[in-house]
This record gives C-alpha cells, structure tokens and sequence, in this order.
C-alpha cells in the first residue's frame, strides 16, 4: 500500500519515466480506457457533470444511473452494473454509498475490472448501523441548507452546486433515500475488498468527517495493490475538487491500462 497526500496538484514526477512511456504507448496505439462512474446516495449520476469533461480528453467514460425504486439494495445495483458494462474492460468508479457496489462487481467480474476507484466511501457502515436507520426516518429538508452543504462541501463548495444537491434533495423521494441509509446500515464487503485482485485508489477528503477516512484506511493499509490519496476536501470531493481528483484518476487509469498492455 502507498499513502499520500496531496497539497494542490500532485507532482508527476513520482514514477514518471514509466508514466511518460505509458503515455505515449497508450497514445500510439490509440487505446482509451473505459471507466465505469457509481453514482453516490442520490444515484442520478448528475453529480458527475464536474468530473466527466475533465476525464473526457483522456478516457472513455460511461455514467450508471440508478432507478429510484425503494425495491433495490446492493445486490440489485450490482445486477445493473454488471449487465451496463457486459463483456467490455472497464475500470470501475464508486463513489460514496457505491463504493461497496464498485467493490462486489469487480469480485464477480474478475479480470474483466482492470482496476477499482474508491471516492469518499467505506468497506462497511460508516456510522452506527442505528444511528444510520434512524436518519432513514428524517426528511432530509429538515436539514438547515447551510449546515448541510457545510457537511457535504466544506469551504470547498459554491452557490452553482448548492443549488443544484437542493434539487437533489427535494426531488430524491424519501423512501429510495430510506432504503439506500437502510442498505448502508448493514453492509460489509471487507472481505471482498480483500479479495479483489486488480490495482486499486483511494480518494478521500481530508475534511470529509460524513465518512471518515480511518475507516477504509485500515482496509487499505492491510491490502496489497491499493493506493490511498488524501486531498484537502470535504465529502463531495469530485465536485468541489474535480481537477485534482480527475489529475489522480487518469493517471491511475493510464497506467492501469499500460500493465495490462504489457501483460
């Protein structure tokens, strides 16, 4: 496992003879990975419209979009992945409340997942499973704006993507966000993060305290092939910091893709 982290931008330069090389294979032969985006607890997928045109130039990006069906739980999001992404290579992308969905399909596809992005998510329930069913029961617009784009956000956040997580909020219906806080509550995939056999990054906030780093750090400090980088952030890392984590994930991604090549 390597820790760092980052301050701004990461410097290129730690590995950067075989980054450049793989670079300039991955640009010859004209191969763009695929990477597979998990949305968070909303499940819309609309979150990721910061991130996308910032991975765009460099990879091929498919957003899974969620039904807002009460019905579903992990393995029911799992099934939808794995039959979006069919026979294709992918590197997947779970971010927060599908991080453990990230984590199952990559188990049950094998080789077919070339490597595993982790962003601002947990091997098991973040909180107290009953402090967890209990938030279930609240209207989350109960919640002062304020004090939850200060949750989520930081002093990261901007009035543009407060306006667009209170849509969210007040048009997600309550009994999909129940079933999704009730499906947090008792999940547990450290044994299949432990098994997953591909290269895997971490993202996490160094602000995020809604999921708090130490709780996959262990994970990833006992695991080979499994990197974790901290950026300064709250819990919506990939909206507020978009360029820092996209800068972190195509690197990933290329040289994912160049030992792949080689192999």
């Amino acid at each position: 496992m390597v820790y760092a982290e980052v301050r701004g931008v990461r410097s290129r330069c730690v590995g950067a003879d075989s980054f450049t090389w793989a670079c300039q294979l991955l640009s010859m032969t004209n191969i763009a990975p695929e990477i597979v985006l998990l949305p968070g607890l909303d499940g819309t997928g609309e979150l990721f419209d910061r991130l996308v045109p910032r991975l765009t130039p460099e990879l091929t990006v498919k957003v899974i979009r969620y039904p807002q069906d009460p019905a579903f739980g992990y393995a029911g999001y799992a099934e939808i992945v794995r039959n979006e992404i069919g026979g294709r290579p992918v590197i997947l992308l779970g971010e927060s409340f599908s991080g453990p969905v990230a984590i199952r399909v990559a188990n049950r596809l094998g080789r077919q997942v070339k490597g595993v992005v982790l962003v601002a998510t947990f091997v098991r329930n973040p909180w107290p499973g009953c402090l967890i069913r209990r938030a279930a029961l609240v209207d989350p617009r109960a919640t002062p704006p304020h004090i939850r784009d200060a949750i989520l956000m930081g002093s990261y956040g901007d009035p543009e993507l407060a306006a667009k997580v209170e849509e969210i909020v007040r048009t997600l219906p309550r009994s999909v966000r129940a079933a999704r806080l009730r499906a947090i509550a008792e999940v547990d995939v450290r044994g299949d993060f432990a098994r997953l056999e591909c290269p895997v990054l971490v993202l996490h906030g160094r602000g995020d305290w809604l999921v708090r780093k130490s709780l996959i750090q262990g994970a990833v400090s006992d695991k080979g092939r499994a990197r974790m980088i901290v950026i300064p952030g709250a819990h919506m890392l990939l909206q507020t910091r978009s360029a820092e984590a996209a800068a972190e994930i195509i690197h990933f991604a290329k040289s994912t893709a160049e030992l792949h090549y080689e192999a």
